[in-house]
């Protein structure tokens, strides 16, 4: 009996993984279960005794939770993009509530495409003399103001309200920023490559084993980078990239003063990205432990910096002539 329970063998031709038990065909069979119950007419209770009804282990590093994190991340697009995508299959079901509800999961990792452009592209621009964002006189500038302050002071009083701390609050929407350059984009590629043949995907589990050093950092709270990955390469880049955009704007406004109302949304912006990129900075120049940021993601960053801003800069000067 046991070496038929091992080998899994025993739900072929069964009701198990389909309509008994965990739903499977996605990577994220907890989220895709729910979500078919409460399509299949299932109502949920919500229960949250303060006494923990469940522990687990989870990985500590970076790299590993954002490993972690674009799994889930194809996992939900495999999800949105089938014939149970919430936008149909779940509104049709449980209503436009639910649906919607839902859909703001499966269609989480198209956060990286704003985030992308506002960490990347945008700055560049401003770099080769484009400013995108209204000045402070105009009215538009208000709009900005009242969507940024607004978003982040109601995700501030959530926390707050449910017994957090403001640093809780700042370490998530700092994370929250962290998956949008790393885990959703990289998500949302693999995916599409999925999607049309180019790769397979693979299932990775995540790696839960450290080291004495790795853990103290850890209980410390300080970032992981010890390892090569292309999730701390576009971190780096952003990081870079947004530091060089403050510098310039500091430098054009003691030579041109007039230019500050012009140039106050894009400063304000990179300078917010400077102080959640702190640990970056860290990593690059200030730490020597082996959570340090490695010197060949350092060099791959800065070539690919380097390409990035050339192909503004003529994209831009082709656009201008």
């Amino acid at each position: 009996m046991a070496h038929l329970v091992a080998s899994s063998n025993y739900e072929d031709g069964t009701n198990w993984g389909s309509k008994i038990g965990f739903r499977y065909g996605s990577l994220v069979e907890d989220y895709y279960t729910g979500y078919k119950l409460q399509c299949e007419g299932w109502k949920s209770v919500f229960c949250d005794p303060e006494r923990p009804a469940f522990l687990g282990d989870i990985p500590i590093n970076l790299h590993d939770v954002l490993s972690q994190n674009k799994r889930w991340a194809i996992g939900h697009l495999e999800v949105a993009f089938s014939k149970y995508c919430p936008l149909m299959y779940g509104v049709n079901s449980m209503g436009i509530l639910m649906g919607l509800a839902y859909a703001r999961y499966a269609f989480e990792a198209f956060w990286s495409i704003p985030f992308t452009i506002y960490a990347f592209l945008i700055p560049l621009a401003f770099i080769d003399g484009v400013s995108t964002f209204p000045e402070v006189t105009n009215p538009l500038f208000y709009l900005y103001v009242f969507f940024f302050v607004g978003a982040y002071a109601q995700d501030l009083t959530d926390f707050l309200l449910t017994n957090g701390t403001i640093m809780q609050w700042w370490s998530d929407q700092r994370m929250w920023l962290i998956r949008g350059l790393t885990s959703y984009l990289f998500g949302s590629i693999d995916c599409s490559f999925q999607k049309l043949g180019i790769s397979a995907l693979g299932f990775n589990v995540t790696n839960k084993v450290v080291d004495d050093e790795q853990r103290k950092r850890y209980e410390q709270g300080t970032f992981e980078f010890g390892v090569t990955s292309p999730f701390f390469v576009t971190l780096t880049m952003a990081a870079i990239i947004n530091l060089i955009t403050f510098v310039v704007g500091v430098v054009r406004m003691v030579f041109f003063p007039e230019k500050f109302g012009e140039m106050f949304v894009q400063m304000f912006i990179s300078g917010f990205v400077i102080v959640n990129c702190w640990p970056i900075y860290e990593g690059i120049a200030l730490r020597v432990d082996k959570g340090r940021m490695p010197t060949k993601t350092l060099t791959i960053t800065l070539l690919l910096v380097g390409i990035l801003h050339c192909v503004t800069f003529f994209s831009l000067t082709h656009v201008r002539h």
